[in-house]
């Protein structure tokens, strides 16, 4: 066998240059705090009876419009060189599905 694969030893340091984006974690920071505030605006709407009134749904509208710049961030920052994936993957995932989530609450309130 010409090509053995190197097996890495359990306490090996494995050295690279590769960097956690700030702009993936600020996409992910940026997720998050939309995730809360989406959830706050629903306890407060479904304590009201569901007539949150004026300021939920510009919160809510808010919430929308934070993720999309969140996912846009995360996409930034997934086509930087030399980085590392996770951050920006996490919050490509977190805001892209909150987006859609969005999307499904409108759309199902448009029908109600």
């Amino acid at each position: 066998i010409m090509f053995k694969r190197k097996r890495k030893k359990e306490g090996e340091l494995r050295l690279t240059d590769k960097k956690h984006p700030i702009s993936g974690i600020w996409s992910v920071l940026i997720g998050v705090f939309a995730l809360i505030m989406f959830i706050v605006t629903c306890f407060i709407s479904g304590d009201n009876g569901g007539k949150g009134g004026m300021i939920v749904g510009v919160v809510g509208i808010l919430c929308f419009i934070i993720s999309v710049s969140g996912f846009i961030l995360s996409w930034m920052s997934l086509r930087k060189e030399n980085i590392r994936y996770l951050f920006p993957t996490i919050g490509a995932v977190v805001n892209g599905l909150q987006i859609i989530g969005y999307m499904i609450v409108y759309i199902w309130g448009s029908y109600m």
